[in-house]
């Protein structure tokens, strides 16, 4: 999309320098920015209209909005492009969602896992430095142009740490009826079957600071750069984790109160495909 916003200015500026050295007429020059224009507008047309219809495809299909939408943005735009749109709207969603007090995929007897407390006073402090940084700047600068600037661009960082640290919050780990869903925020999501589940276990280890470490067939996803429970599965298992897929025999994870989501785990395992599937929330 980036690319197509640029295509009319780069486009123009050409025409120009042919115009200018004589190597196009001006009629000539005006007519081939036109067509050219209303090329891309009819792409971006038909790339909103195909967005459109496999969001509400995937909606009629049973997934909720944020599955719909990364399915929608996949179906437009390249791959990196559209990883990072759908994390920009994850990160805006987790903002609004501590704000309305709600959380993300935690539906109707699920379980959820909190992770974040060793997360917070990092959290905490990052956003207090920002709201003087912003201080800061609308008393010390005295260009109204820069400081307009600076200050765009400091409350934009601020709504970005803010929502990156609300994603920890409203996006916990979750145990449902089927799934140990693994999370980090907006970044990382990863489904673990409960059927493939054989044991799980409170256990400390050091962790890679990384959000998914992958290595000896183990998934790790730490947190402060350790995890605290150990689950182990029936053999080989082909996780992903919302980018690209790992084959692992063991997941390790942390949480906040470790001894509960071992229990939670293996109350959901013991369970088996007997509850019926919580209904999707957020």
């Amino acid at each position: 999309m980036r690319a197509l916003r640029w295509a009319g200015p780069v486009l123009l500026a050409v025409e120009a320098v042919l115009v200018v050295t004589g190597r196009l007429s001006l009629g000539s020059a005006a007519l081939v920015f036109v067509a050219v224009e209303a090329a891309l507008a009819l792409l971006v047309a038909g790339q909103l209209a195909t967005g459109t219809r496999r969001f509400r495809r995937e909606r009629a299909g049973g997934a909720d909005r944020e599955e719909a939408l990364a399915a929608a943005l996949r179906a437009v735009l390249p791959g990196p492009v559209a990883a990072a749109l759908l994390h920009e709207a994850r990160t805006a969603g987790s903002l609004v969602l501590l704000l309305r007090r709600r959380r993300h995929g935690v539906g109707e007897g699920a379980v959820p896992i909190g992770y974040e407390r060793a997360l917070r006073p990092m959290a905490v402090t990052l956003l207090v430095l920002m709201v003087v940084e912003l201080a800061v700047v609308e008393l010390a600068v005295p260009w109204p142009a820069v400081r307009i600037a600076l200050l765009v661009v400091s409350v934009y960082s601020l709504l970005l740490v803010a929502g990156v640290a609300a994603g920890n919050v409203v996006r916990p780990h979750v145990v449902t009826a089927t799934t140990l869903r693994l999370r980090s925020g907006a970044w990382a999501d990863v489904g673990v079957p409960l059927e493939r589940v054989t044991g799980a276990s409170v256990r400390r280890r050091a962790a890679p600071d990384r959000t998914v470490a992958v290595g000896d067939g183990v998934l790790t996803m730490g947190v402060g750069g350790g995890t605290t429970v150990d689950v182990t599965l029936t053999g080989p298992t082909e996780l992903t984790d919302g980018r690209r897929a790992h084959v692992v025999s063991a997941v390790r994870f942390a949480a906040d109160d470790p001894a509960a989501a071992v229990a939670a785990i293996r109350a959901g395992v013991a369970a088996g495909p007997s509850l019926s599937p919580p209904s999707p929330a957020g």
